[in-house]
């Protein structure tokens, strides 16, 4: 029997541009919330399909590559010149777009392999209040 197990309420705040979007095309930022489930068989030895504590240490660990990050597609990269006073820490994407969809399946992926593709993944992540995406991985 499958069962499915899951943690919710975690945060991204980063900043993107859509090129794919006229409104969107600048530079701005979301706040991202992100909802994680994990689909399994029961462990005998434990009882968990995956132990709360595990998974959570693993969301925050793959949050905190995308949280306060400037998210670029590699093949923009070297188009894009910043000059500043402050720290611009970059995170690049292997997508044509750094939209919700492609940050959730990227999102997936990490869980995903950092799991031991045991595992069905379903990430739920909001951009903003209103609108989401939800990746099943894979």
């Amino acid at each position: 029997m499958k069962i499915k197990v899951g943690i919710e309420g975690f945060t991204i705040d980063s900043a993107h541009y859509t090129l794919s979007s006229p409104k969107d095309d600048q530079l701005h930022g979301h706040t991202y919330t992100v909802s994680v489930e994990v689909e399994g068989d029961i462990n005998e030895d434990n009882g968990f399909v995956v132990d709360f504590n595990k998974l959570r240490n693993l969301v925050n660990q793959t949050i905190s590559l995308w949280d306060h990050k400037f998210i670029v597609p590699k093949k923009d990269f070297e188009k894009i010149n910043i000059a500043s006073p402050f720290r611009v820490d970059v995170k690049l994407i292997e997508a044509p777009y750094p939209t919700v969809e492609y940050i959730g399946i990227e999102i997936a992926k990490h869980i995903y392999n950092s799991l031991g593709n045991n595992f069905k993944i379903s990430v739920k992540i909001y951009e903003g209040r209103d609108s989401y995406a939800i990746i099943e991985y894979p």
